[in-house]
């Protein structure tokens, strides 16, 4: 299985992705990638370029979507072959167990959600709140980042922490390049005219608020884009702004406590995101599971609830989950041979993306999974990993 892995590991810290171009229609085309998928089974160099073509398909003059789709966890290009990512799994095998179209859309739309909101979720949701209004966007992004900053400083002392922090929780700026002729500055000029401060002082004074800029490039790329995702969510109508959908939604992840007082959006990294990038799954008090999340972003698009188990949630959990590994391992056909166990970051979405599209109460999956795996018939296998926080597969 293939996942995500930042270069900076800090990088978990802030969730957001580049605005590069190509964010237009995002929902629309993630459809017709996994349309594909399921149609031919997997996704190879050859029909991905033939999906994106300039003369076929999406009609695009380069590829460079797959960089946002990496982003997002779709898949992953390389200079030969494109591998697919956990949020295109768990979208295929939702709307493949799903008989009905309107029902896979919904799912679909689920995944989508749940796609940018773990990638993108502090700049997406902070917009969102803003009515992408310019000012009030800079409020919340830099309350966002400094609040963050803040947090991160008490979790983590030490100057080479907060450096670390500093560059990665923040806005960023691509400004046009200037070449040679920028500011033609002598060398002279460059001198320092005042003493050093100590570092340690400086960085412990300016931290919180150190660099949080944006530029006029920012505006220009990131609200659009961003509005977008929230108009093919139902979240943002661009005759009346926020839909009732996204009030509910707002008041949803209040009540969960990813929107405080001062109303901004924080989403921490969840605990095995925190494993998986080296530090302690406790780091941060409060820290979600992969679990917890799921079922407050599924409440918060879809009302979503969760049922009281019952001892009979097992079987279901079985029977569910060979159904899921059966899709699973007939998708990707190059890779079949790594697919005998399933990550619970596919499996978890997938589930509770059927229960959203079909607004049932969903299975507490974790419970029941901790009850089967103590049962003397013991039929399903959960290993930990590193990587996605487990990995499941069913006892033949």
């Amino acid at each position: 299985m293939a996942a995500i892995a930042h270069s900076d590991p800090y990088a978990i810290f802030l969730r957001k992705i580049g605005y590069s171009v190509g964010l237009e229609r995002t929902l629309e085309r993630f459809g017709d990638l996994q349309n594909l998928y399921l149609e031919t089974g997997d996704v190879t160099l050859a029909s991905w370029k033939e999906l994106v073509g300039p003369d076929t398909g999406w009609k695009l003059k380069t590829d460079n979507i797959a960089d946002v789709f990496y982003s997002l966890g779709l898949i992953h290009r390389t200079l030969g072959d494109v591998l697919v990512l956990e949020n295109l799994d768990a979208a295929a095998i939702a709307t493949k167990l799903v008989d009905d179209r309107q029902l896979a859309q919904k799912a679909r739309s689920f995944i989508f959600l749940w796609a940018v909101l773990i990638n993108d979720g502090e700049i997406f949701t902070n917009l969102l709140l803003s009515d992408f209004e310019k000012n009030r966007i800079k409020d919340k992004l830099s309350a966002t980042i400094s609040h963050k900053r803040q947090v991160l400083a008490e979790s983590m002392p030490g100057r080479d922490a907060m450096k670390r922090v500093a560059q990665v929780v923040t806005i960023e700026r691509q400004e046009k390049n200037k070449g040679s002729a920028g500011t033609r500055q002598s060398v002279s000029s460059l001198q320092r005219t005042q003493p050093l401060e100590n570092d340690r002082k400086l960085y412990s004074r300016n931290f919180v608020k150190e660099g949080i800029e944006f530029s006029d490039d920012y505006f220009r790329k990131v609200p659009p884009r961003r509005k977008d995702w929230a108009r093919t969510l139902g979240l943002w109508s661009d005759e009346s702004g926020v839909t009732e959908l996204g009030c509910n939604f707002k008041d949803s992840l209040k009540s969960s406590g990813y929107i405080g007082d001062c109303n901004f959006f924080t989403f921490w990294p969840m605990d095995y995101e925190l494993v998986r990038s080296g530090f302690k799954p406790n780091l941060l008090n409060g820290a979600k599971t992969l679990w917890e999340a799921l079922v407050d972003f599924g409440r918060a698009y879809a009302d979503l609830n969760v049922k009281p188990f019952a001892a009979s949630d097992t079987d279901k959990l079985v029977d569910e989950l060979e159904d899921m590994m059966r899709v699973y391992r007939s998708l990707h056909a190059r890779k079949s041979m790594l697919r005998r166990e399933m990550a619970i970051t596919i499996a978890y979405p997938a589930i509770v993306a059927i229960a959203c599209a079909k607004r049932e109460p969903v299975i507490d999956l974790p419970r029941a999974l901790d009850v089967e795996r103590k049962s003397e018939k013991r039929r399903l296998i959960f290993r930990r990993s590193r990587n996605t926080g487990g990995a499941l597969s069913v006892k033949r």
